[in-house]
């Protein structure tokens, strides 16, 4: 190996490999440049040959669906500039909608005015075409007129999915695996867990009481597009080197990489001249210095995964958690910073300042006050999601301890809102305070899809 990728594969030795056994079960990492993987590096129970371990990479699938969006513009099948609602094939019902019609672009660049949908949209993998376009048709919301700002949005990727169906002429999942997965030979990748991965594939887990859960999977399904591919270290790999623009196939023309790794959709910045952006599948981000990282992550129950690497250093990094929701972006991000340092410069926080749904507002007063007296909201206000991420009755006995540590609630504080679908509040009492927030679905009449409580940082 390279001096740079010895630096790189210690730096996320020295960040990653605490994680094992505390946040996952196990971990499979590689390094990789324009030649392919150059270390592997696996902790925790795995078979021999770690790097043909498939992984749920969850929405680093949402590289493909963007790559594969780009060829069929490249074929003059696809306008990416057609408002979703036109290039579907069902009605679309845009709650809220003001301005700017979304775009397929947008929806590619995370700019269609969606709001944010993680914790509801990992759960909706298997939804049938049907079911979706029901959905769409009784109304989805937007919280911003088309191409005004960031919000990462699943809603958006799922329904470009069915636009990509529609004008490739096959189902989406055929799509990216004739145009993509089969010329790439990309073998250990596929949307179901029978993929053929010659390790094969991974069981992923969440914590329990009692130690690790394993997780069921999902099948494919109508969501597919934002997160529903399997892949291995090897694969990932792969496919990240030629995005990067470190390899070349015919399949994959140099163009189609460029443009996605393009900062189209500004997230963050500050004054020293550090900022992060969304490209069309693909995350960008710079230093102070002017170097620019770019990559994906991915997280679904039981999984977490990140590609990233350095724009012009020809060098990467894969990385596989078996367990879901790590946050290993952060860790992998730092890993990144410690092997190639600039000057620390912290990237802006969202303010906030956005005016709530006004179903957002019941959602969160209903929210605020069952916290109080020691209960959870309704059962019919919640999404499903939020019993499958953490059982109802964990939450509640959670609560009651968070609940006894501070000494009951004395101040029910006032809401804040840094999007029309989210509100945070703090529950004080005479020990200590607890950071409560939820955030609630795209649908015409929202649920609550995140409930957090948590103490506050002294």
């Amino acid at each position: 190996m390279t001096a740079p990728a010895d630096r790189l594969a210690a730096a996320l030795d020295a960040g990653l490999s605490p994680r094992v056994g505390e946040r996952t079960p196990a971990q499979v990492r590689g390094v990789f440049d324009g030649s392919g993987l150059v270390r592997v590096d696996a902790a925790g129970a795995l078979p021999p040959d770690p790097a043909q371990l498939a992984f749920r990479i969850a929405s680093c699938t949402k590289s493909f669906t963007a790559a594969s969006a780009l060829l069929l513009a490249d074929d003059g099948l696809l306008d990416l500039d057609e408002p979703l609602a036109d290039a579907l094939d069902v009605p679309l019902r845009l709650v809220g909608a003001t301005g700017a019609a979304p775009t397929v672009r947008d929806a590619l660049a995370m700019r269609g005015g969606f709001p944010t949908d993680d914790p509801w949209a990992d759960r909706q993998e298997s939804l049938s075409d049907d079911a979706f376009a029901r959905l769409l048709g009784e109304g989805v919301r937007v919280m911003w007129p088309a191409g005004e700002r960031f919000e990462y949005s699943n809603l958006g990727y799922a329904i470009a999915g069915r636009i990509l169906g529609l004008r490739g002429g096959m189902p989406f999942r055929r799509l990216v695996e004739s145009r993509l997965l089969e010329p790439l030979r990309l073998g250990g990748t596929g949307f179901n867990e029978t993929v053929g991965a010659p390790a094969g594939v991974a069981t992923g887990f969440r914590p329990g009481p009692d130690g690790w859960e394993a997780q069921p999977v999902s099948g494919p399904g109508a969501f597919s597009p934002i997160g529903g591919l399997f892949s291995t270290a090897h694969d990932l790999a792969r496919w990240a080197a030629l995005l990067a623009g470190f390899a070349e196939h015919s399949a994959l023309p140099a163009s189609v990489g460029e443009r996605m790794r393009q900062a189209v959709t500004p997230v963050s910045g500050d004054p020293a001249g550090a900022w992060h952006a969304y490209g069309l599948g693909l995350m960008v981000r710079a230093d102070a210095a002017g170097r620019r990282f770019v990559g994906h992550s991915g997280g679904y129950p039981g999984f977490t995964t990140r590609m990233e690497w350095v724009e012009g250093a020809d060098l990467g990094a894969v990385v596989f958690e078996n367990a879901g929701y790590t946050r290993l972006t952060d860790a992998v991000t730092a890993a990144f910073d410690a092997a190639f340092p600039a000057p620390a410069a912290p990237l802006a926080a969202a303010t906030p300042n956005a005016t709530p749904w006004p179903e957002t507002l019941a959602l969160a007063e209903a929210t605020r006050a069952a916290l109080a007296a020691g209960g959870l909201p309704d059962a019919a206000l919640l999404d499903d999601c939020v019993g499958l991420d953490l059982p109802l009755p964990r939450r509640l006995a959670e609560l009651a301890a968070q609940l006894d540590r501070i000494g009951g609630v004395t101040v029910e504080d006032a809401f804040a809102h840094t999007t029309p679908a989210d509100a945070a509040w703090e529950l004080r009492g005479p020990h200590g305070a607890l950071r409560c927030r939820i955030l609630v679905t795209p649908h015409a009449s929202p649920r609550i899809q995140k409930l957090d409580v948590a103490p506050t940082t002294p």
